[in-house]
């Protein structure tokens, strides 16, 4: 639906998507269930953080959960842990249908899963413990580093695999944006671990390639297969195809371009070379041209027209998150002016700005496919329609109050640092911003319950699968599946 016809061989049998979803089923669900447990611990976290912004002491009295240990596990939770795993279900689980192809050994993607979720709990262990490097997202000591890295490449393979058997003549524009991430993050984690932590860069060096790999993370990986999975649902669940498709090739070509180096924005203001902060603001800027490109396929798409059909959770989310990552782009394009930073930057403003990166774009979009296709692995509906609500709208309203409230304590943050005379000491200028962070702790509590309820949900379906019996034959659960699938 989001590509023109495919050019595969009528004489060949294409599997059934029963075929397709079986080689796939266990790895998949196992990488759904890993990502929800690491998103309710990555959030449970981040609301501990939270709170020690308002209350310092609260559980300070032990050096494993102090406030600079805290941290960096909740980011390295949501990103490695949630942030991977739902990306490696979404991306074999598109590529499988995209591909019409089969997995020929699930045995080796659950390795993979496996291992990759080792590393991410054997680095946790290591930030706790204090053996953390320092540097953003790399915060994992090497021995977690390097499983990681291994573990990766086995699940990269199987995907690899996939596309290697597809039985469709196109690529769509889903496959390209996740085939490019697939690739880009080898390239990415060991930049990032051979510069920044083993290398010798130092001072301003170290800072930029730094700031380069932490922003690539999302822009390069985590962004690219949330809206390829975009591309991918929604013309399903709407029953339209994308609108101008045609443009998508250079919506894709110029985020890949510009897109790399936008996160040297975050240094504007710092002791670095004037060169990478104008690199950087001028990089956001320049995304103009892809965030004009991907809105007009999205919302044109959402609301160019009466929709043939299309509701469900799997839409709702998929739609928040369409728009959360256009109202990202508009406000990283704010806050990389000129009159604008001078306030915002290194404040709570670029936590907010992590927030809806991270929450309200990806977390959404990825929640938005496992919604989608969780039912179609097991056979069942989800359990609890009342869960799925409660997730929604918790979700929602916690990553709203947590964004503007972090914008809010920010602006007043930025506003005190540059009144010197006004706010001498530290003490003075913390009192400004200290009630909006109370509200952040409420916007995380609410978060907290909104993922409980999925997972909960989760388990349950999960559950039922492995234990119950299936009510009907997919095609009962889900009316027409093949005009869901195919791409016309």
């Amino acid at each position: 639906m989001d590509s023109p016809p495919s050019t595969s061989s009528p004489t060949s049998r294409l599997p059934e998507w029963a075929e397709i979803d079986a080689s796939i089923k266990v790895p998949v669900l196992f990488f759904v269930y890993a990502a929800v447990a690491w998103l309710v611990t990555a959030t449970i976290l981040g609301f501990i953080a939270a709170v020690q912004w308002v209350q310092p002491a609260f559980l300070a009295d032990y050096a494993w959960t102090t406030h600079g240990r805290i941290v960096p596990m909740a980011r390295n939770a949501l990103i490695y842990g949630w942030g991977f795993n739902a990306a490696f279900a979404v991306l074999i689980w598109m590529s499988a249908r995209l591909c019409r192809a089969i997995s020929p050994k699930w045995g080796f993607t659950l390795v993979g899963a496996v291992f990759w979720n080792a590393g991410v709990k054997l680095g946790l262990l290591g930030i706790m413990i204090g053996h953390s490097t320092g540097h953003f997202l790399l915060e994992m000591p090497g021995y977690a580093a390097a499983l990681l890295f291994v573990s990766y490449g086995i699940v990269g393979a199987s995907v690899v695999v996939l596309f290697s058997r597809c039985r469709e003549g196109n690529l769509f524009v889903s496959q390209w944006y996740g085939l490019a991430a697939l690739f880009w993050f080898p390239w990415l984690f060991t930049i990032g671990q051979a510069a920044v932590v083993f290398g010798d860069i130092r001072g301003t060096g170290q800072a930029v390639a730094s700031a380069w790999y932490g922003h690539n993370i999302y822009a390069l990986f985590l962004a690219p297969i949330a809206l390829g999975a975009i591309y991918y649902l929604l013309p399903k669940r709407l029953g339209r195809p994308i609108a101008g498709y045609t443009w998508a090739s250079l919506g894709f070509w110029s985020f890949a371009l510009f897109a790399t180096f936008g996160g040297l924005a975050f240094l504007a203001g710092t002791p670095v070379p004037g060169w990478v902060q104008a690199l950087g603001v001028s990089a956001n800027f320049m995304m103009l041209v892809p965030l004009f490109i991907i809105g007009y396929n999205f919302l044109w798409t959402m609301f160019g027209g009466t929709a043939a059909g299309g509701s469900g959770p799997a839409l709702r989310f998929i739609k928040f998150g369409a728009i959360s990552f256009l109202a990202a782009g508009l406000l990283i394009k704010v806050f990389s002016a000129p009159q604008v930073y001078v306030t915002t930057q290194l404040t709570f403003v670029s936590e907010a700005m992590n927030y809806v990166h991270w929450y309200a774009f990806v977390t959404m979009s990825f929640i938005g496919v496992i919604y989608f296709l969780v039912p179609r692995l097991v056979g069942q509906p989800w359990p609890s329609g009342a869960l799925v609500t409660a997730h929604y709208w918790s979700s929602v309203v916690g990553v709203a109050i947590v964004v503007v409230t972090l914008i809010l304590a920010g602006w007043v943050q930025g506003s005190a640092i540059n009144n010197v005379e006004a706010y001498p000491a530290f003490a003075d200028i913390a009192s400004q911003y200290s009630g909006y962070l109370v509200g952040t702790v409420l916007g995380l509590l609410t978060l907290i319950v909104g993922q409980l309820a999925f997972f909960v949900n989760v388990l349950i379906a999960l559950y039922q699968a492995c234990f119950g019996k299936p009510e009907s034959e997919i095609e009962t659960l889900f009316p027409q599946p093949a005009a869901l699938e195919v791409n016309p």
